[in-house]
């Protein structure tokens, strides 16, 4: 009786995601000026994880899809409000297609099944991710701007904010990143306009959005070009 138990037990531990155990990078979504979708290139090895945040605001469509030659490489969509994904991969596949019940940031996670990831197994990966259609009438927070996530930052903590999350959107030291002051807009955020050098790539301008509780919204970008 034993032995009929423990199986499959153990062949559930192997098909479980590797996510539990691994420490997650986290990095944010920046369509560019005009797009509405964006392809992301990356790899993940053994029990890396990574999560892709992609701000959004309640009535408006997401979709994902992920590419990868390894099998075992999968996604889950977790919401802009609570833990619990509301879109599990390794149960579902790798296209998802939903419309988003709140304003605010979503993670798209992508990982290694567990059994891969006990063998140090590498999956190359190709991302897609589309945010379409008007917001929800009368929703949450449905105000001009949409809403941000995390703590507050201070005003006076703005500048310093804004420049850490360029630098690491756009891969470079923060002595490469150059911002404006802080500006107030019409829908009761606040804004900061700045600029990116990338070298060979060229200068690439960009907007750091906050909510009208100062909460960081995204790094937009302000060039055709986006990155």
């Amino acid at each position: 009786m034993w032995m009929q138990i423990a199986v499959p037990v153990i062949v559930a531990a192997l098909a479980a995601p590797a996510v539990a155990q691994a420490p997650t990078r986290t990095e944010r979504v920046v369509f560019a000026r005009g797009a509405s979708s964006i392809t992301l290139r990356g790899m993940i090895r053994g029990y890396d994880t990574v999560d892709y945040v992609v701000s959004a605001r309640a009535g408006q469509m997401m979709s994902v899809s992920l590419r990868a030659k390894n099998s075992s490489a999968y996604f889950n969509v977790l919401p802009a409000r609570g833990s619990e994904a509301i879109f599990i991969g390794s149960t579902i596949g790798n296209q998802f297609d939903g419309r988003l019940k709140d304003n605010g940031g979503y993670r798209v996670r992508v990982y290694l099944m567990r059994n891969a990831a006990r063998r140090g197994e590498i999956a190359a990966f190709s991302l897609m991710i589309g945010v379409s259609g008007r917001p929800a009438v009368g929703a949450p927070g449905g105000g001009v701007n949409p809403i941000g996530s995390g703590p507050p930052v201070s005003a006076g903590n703005m500048g310093a904010f804004c420049r850490g999350e360029a630098s690491a959107q756009y891969a470079v030291r923060p002595a490469y990143i150059k911002i404006g002051r802080v500006v107030v807009d019409r829908g009761g955020g606040s804004v900061i306009d700045g600029s990116a050098d990338k070298g060979r790539e060229g200068i690439k301008r960009f907007r750091c959005r906050f909510d009208a509780r100062n909460r960081f919204i995204d790094v937009m970008a302000m060039t055709r070009d986006g990155f």
